[in-house]
């Protein structure tokens, strides 16, 4: 628990704190282009610390190496320009949406590939891992869930279309406290969605040792 107490306060001052200190601080030294995208590096050097650190390797680590790069390369693209720096990631948000909605028709949802890696991590195996999840009382929580970030998504990038026509390079503020907040409040979403998983897998679990050894749950 103090672990995690721990990560939660270092989010909070590298993701939030930390770049808009240094914003205000680099806005004296450097166009607003640099002052935007050079407090992002801590944040990202950060985030490879924790895929390392908590191990998150397979789906979760392709997932976050390959949306750092992307975002990253995003952001590389605007060129000098501070407004465009921010419409970029607005494309590059419904970019992601995209592609979520693709994977949603497709019935392979993140959530569900995120939730058999933290259970591999926990020491599962992973084949017991896929068959449980894919049962249907589980499986359409990772759906509710990958809806959910769709949402999510889509109501982020519509916001910082608005605030940036709105307000121009004013709304980097509330922008990037809007976001952080938005996004532990996604994050207690996904929490409580797992939580109803790991409960439900128990139960499954418990009625399967109940039933005939020729029964398979699927």
């Amino acid at each position: 628990m103090k672990k995690e107490s721990n990560l939660i306060i270092y989010d909070l001052i590298l993701y939030l704190v930390f770049p808009l200190v240094l914003y205000k601080v680099l806005q004296h030294y450097f166009s607003d282009y640099w002052a935007m995208l050079l407090p992002t590096v801590p944040g990202i050097l950060y985030t490879l610390f924790r895929f390392w650190y908590t191990k998150q390797f397979n789906v979760t680590g392709i997932f976050i190496i390959s949306t750092l790069t992307v975002s990253t390369a995003v952001d590389l693209m605007a060129l000098g320009s501070a407004k465009n720096l921010i419409l970029y990631n607005v494309y590059y948000h419904f970019g992601v949406v995209v592609v979520f909605l693709v994977l949603l028709a497709l019935k392979k949802p993140l959530p569900y590939y995120f939730m058999i890696d933290i259970a591999a991590i926990q020491g599962q195996d992973r084949e017991e891992s896929k068959k449980l999840y894919k049962h249907p009382s589980l499986f359409k929580v990772f759906q509710y869930l990958f809806v959910a970030w769709i949402i999510k998504d889509i109501v982020f990038a519509v916001a910082q279309w608005w605030m940036v026509d709105t307000y121009g390079l004013k709304a980097y503020y509330s922008r990037t406290i809007i976001f952080t907040i938005g996004g532990y409040v996604f994050g207690i979403i996904m929490a409580i969605g797992y939580a109803m998983v790991t409960m439900r897998a128990q139960k499954l679990k418990g009625d399967d040792s109940e039933q005939p050894s020729d029964e398979i749950i699927i």
